[in-house]
This record gives C-alpha cells, sequence and structure tokens, in this order.
C-alpha cells in the first residue's frame, strides 16, 4: 500500500492525508522560493542588457554581449513556467510566467523579423519594458 492515501470525493477531485497534504505544502513554498529566486535574478540580468545595449548603441562597445546574454535570459525565462506549473503556483503567477516566457520569444523574434522589415526592430526596446514589467511582477 502506497504511503499516500486518497479520498475520492469526485472523480477528478482527491483529497490528501494530512501528511501528504504537508509534504505538498512544503513543495509549493519551495517552488515559490524558487520562482521569486529566478525572478529576481533575471531582472537583475535585464538591468545589465539594457546596460549593455546602451554600450552598443552608443558605440563604447559591440552588440555582443548583449546577444549573449540575450540568449541566456531567453532560455532562463522557460524555466519559470515550468516551476510555477510544476510547484502549483497560483494561477494568475503561472499565466505571468507563461506571458514572460512566450514575449521572450517574442523578443528574440522582432530581431530577426527586423532585418528583414526594420521598422518591426523598433518594438524591440518596447518588448523589452513589458518583459521588465512582467518580470518584476514576480519577484
Amino acid at each position: 500500500m502506497s504511503a499516500t492515501k486518497y479520498i475520492d470525493v469526485e472523480p477528478d477531485v482527491a483529497l490528501l492525508t494530512p501528511a501528504a497534504s504537508e509534504r505538498s505544502t512544503r513543495n509549493n513554498a519551495r517552488a515559490a522560493k524558487a520562482h521569486r529566486l529566478i525572478a529576481r535574478m533575471l531582472l537583475g540580468a535585464l538591468a545589465f542588457q539594457l546596460f549593455f545595449a546602451g554600450l552598443g548603441v552608443f558605440q563604447v562597445y559591440t552588440f555582443m554581449p548583449h546577444a549573449i546574454l540575450g540568449a541566456t535570459i531567453i532560455l532562463t525565462s522557460f524555466s519559470l513556467p515550468i516551476i510555477a506549473w510544476r510547484g502549483r503556483l497560483e494561477r494568475a503567477r503561472v499565466w505571468r510566467s507563461w506571458l514572460l516566457a512566450g514575449l521572450m520569444i517574442v523578443q528574440g523574434l522582432l530581431i530577426d523579423v527586423g532585418r528583414i522589415v526594420p521598422l518591426v526592430a523598433a518594438f524591440h526596446p518596447v518588448n523589452a519594458m513589458l518583459l521588465v514589467l512582467i518580470t518584476f511582477s514576480l519577484i
């Protein structure tokens, strides 16, 4: 017999025993803590992104640090919705995490499409402001 016992209430709903419920609460708290930590790291990385973009715009340095950190930020952002979903965080937090990951993909696409239609590239900094705003809402 398994350590976790379920009491059937409805076909799709089950109540956990107190021990399993306590374990679930601890896992939820760990997920929330990890989610906040990663969101804070991403917010700090986005601040560096703005600095690196400024170096490139004002021709102090190339855009290479901006491009490298950008790819890292995009990849890291995919962890947030997974942690929020698996950690059973609040629905709004899960939704904002997915929104952030989606806008990160759009951020990269704006550069690629901007090479074909330069006007589209102008939305890259606008989307960056949205990324900062949404990331801040997750901390």
